[in-house]
């Protein structure tokens, strides 16, 4: 059985310095720093999206959900912890 489908696609990517996914590099860029700093913790996120929002990289994004970002970042590393205690 074949199928097919229609679809549009928004490309969000186009090489220029502040499309998103430079600005999603450079988050991870600064919170590796912190980790180097703080290990992973919650300081750690903490202190990227402060960084984050003084270099203006995914300030607005930062700004309304950043109790979300710490919460996911944080039970990332939970996932993490678990996975190493396991394997």
């Amino acid at each position: 059985m074949e199928s097919s489908a229609e679809v549009k696609v928004k490309v969000i990517f186009d090489g220029k310095k502040g499309d998103i996914i430079n600005k999603f590099v450079g988050f991870t860029r600064f919170y590796t720093e912190q980790v180097k700093l703080y290990g992973r913790t919650r300081k750690a996120v903490i202190e990227t999206i402060r960084i984050c929002r003084d270099r203006n990289t995914l300030k607005d994004y930062l700004a309304e959900r950043e109790k979300e970002v710490v919460n996911i970042m944080m039970s990332l590393f939970d996932v993490e912890y678990n996975l190493k205690v396991l394997w």
